[in-house]
């Protein structure tokens, strides 16, 4: 934690504050479309594991019949007019954004919409005369965007990240105060499985007492490289050069530990970083000096990553596999009393 920037942290916090109570008052007016709203977001700023939360959330809609669209914001990418996302576009990632890549590759039967207002792409999405109809929005990254209209506010909190980091930014990696939990709906701590229990234990404590909070691990079950697919265990006594554009490249790195040896010369760039063709030369390069036996990455950075490499079926993404502790469907029973 850095204190000395404890005094911008403040000014942060003040300003974040502000805006808040004017929506909290109805000074500032939201937009509410006409179907079901469910954000889906964090109170830091990245790194929680939203991403395989969100894709759990889209499966347990659509195997109920419920017509489905995502509304993502085009972080770092270059569509800046709201769109929807088609993954046939030659640079589907850099245009629209690797984690609705993603989303729309993963959940062919959601449409996924990105823009640079999430309430105005909202508005697009349900709108728009050539678009299908809609039963229900999810918002990836939701939480702060108060301008959208939500019926359901889950909020997900990284089971490992120290209760320290829980500072505001700059000094922390919180967004805003943990007072904000309290708009959530309902809390979930992911990671649980990687997590150390006595930092877990410190950050319960602080918890919302009036608040439903649900967990869930994450485990790796296979590896793809775009065509085939193996299972962890082939990487039992091999070695293994790592490469990410995620916010917490250290827990990525901790959950390959358990399946082979890690490369030292790993290589790790800014999250969401948006690789050229220079970057992939560069990875193949050490890759390849390295001696390691498998390149592997994570599936967000499989999409803008894979076509741009000399040999794209050397590159391994990771599968993840979402796993409820506790009460199992209890997520889906709580999105579904939005429907009841």
């Amino acid at each position: 934690m850095k204190t000395y920037l404890k005094p911008l942290s403040f000014l942060y916090d003040r300003i974040v504050g502000i805006k808040n109570s004017l929506y909290d008052r109805g000074v500032i007016g939201t937009y509410k479309p006409d179907v079901k709203v469910i954000s889906i977001g964090n109170l830091t700023v990245g790194g929680t594991g939203k991403t395989p939360i969100t894709d759990f959330c889209l499966k347990s809609l659509v195997a109920d019949g419920k017509k489905v669209a995502v509304v993502s914001r085009s972080y770092r990418a270059d569509a800046s007019a709201s769109t929807r996302v088609d993954v046939t576009h030659p640079h589907a990632a850099r245009y629209y954004g690797d984690e609705p890549v993603l989303l729309a590759q993963a959940n062919p039967n959601v449409n996924v919409f990105v823009g640079d207002s999430k309430w105005q792409t909202a508005e697009y999405a349900t709108t728009h005369p050539n678009h299908q109809p809609i039963d229900v929005i999810v918002v990836d990254d939701g939480f702060q965007h108060r301008k959208l209209h939500r019926d359901l506010n889950i909020v997900i909190l990284d089971a490992t990240e120290p209760w320290s980091n829980y500072s505001v930014v700059p000094e922390g990696r919180a967004r805003e105060s943990w007072d904000g939990l309290q708009r959530a709906d309902v809390i979930l701590f992911t990671k649980c499985n990687l997590a150390d229990e006595a930092n877990l234990k410190q950050v319960k404590e602080h918890l919302p007492s009036n608040k439903e909070v649900l967990y869930f691990g994450y485990e790796i079950v296979d590896l793809n490289n775009g065509v085939d697919v193996v299972p962890t265990g082939t990487l039992n006594g091999k070695k293994i050069f790592l490469v990410s554009a995620i916010a917490r490249p250290d827990v990525f790195e901790k959950m390959m530990r358990a399946y082979g040896e890690i490369s030292k010369k790993s290589l790790h760039y800014r999250d969401h970083h948006q690789y050229t063709n220079e970057d992939a030369q560069n990875i193949w390069t050490e890759f390849e000096k390295s001696g390691c036996d498998y390149l592997v990455t994570t599936s967000k950075d499989a999409v803008k990553l894979r076509r741009l490499l000399p040999e794209p079926s050397k590159l391994w993404s990771t599968n993840l596999q979402v796993t409820e502790f506790g009460t199992k469907g209890r997520l889906h029973e709580i999105i579904g009393q939005l429907f009841s």
